[in-house]
């Protein structure tokens, strides 16, 4: 596994059903909670964030960040992501 779960528990209610309920901490609703970053670069990282009042994915890499509705289109990016990482890992 090229990645590391940070909140495990949302991680996988994500994956099932709607994130919705999911409480944040003010800390969390500024800078979103962290569900999974990457093994090879920690800058690459899965987020879950409050957008005017819904819960939404955000793959966030350096300076990057791009907003997802839905969970199978950010796992979707992230996953590409890491496939980057580990490809630019291995070249270098």
């Amino acid at each position: 596994m090229n990645y590391k779960i940070i909140n495990k528990p949302v991680f996988e209610q994500a994956q099932l059903r709607s994130v919705s309920d999911v409480p944040f901490t003010e800390e969390e609703l500024e800078n979103g909670m962290k569900l999974a970053v990457s093994r090879a670069d920690d800058t690459l990282a899965l987020y879950l964030v409050d957008v005017d009042g819904q819960k939404k994915f955000d793959v966030r890499w350096d300076d990057s960040s791009e907003v997802f509705s839905g969970w199978y289109s950010a796992w979707d990016n992230f996953s590409w992501c890491l496939s980057v990482v580990d490809g630019q890992k291995t070249t270098n």
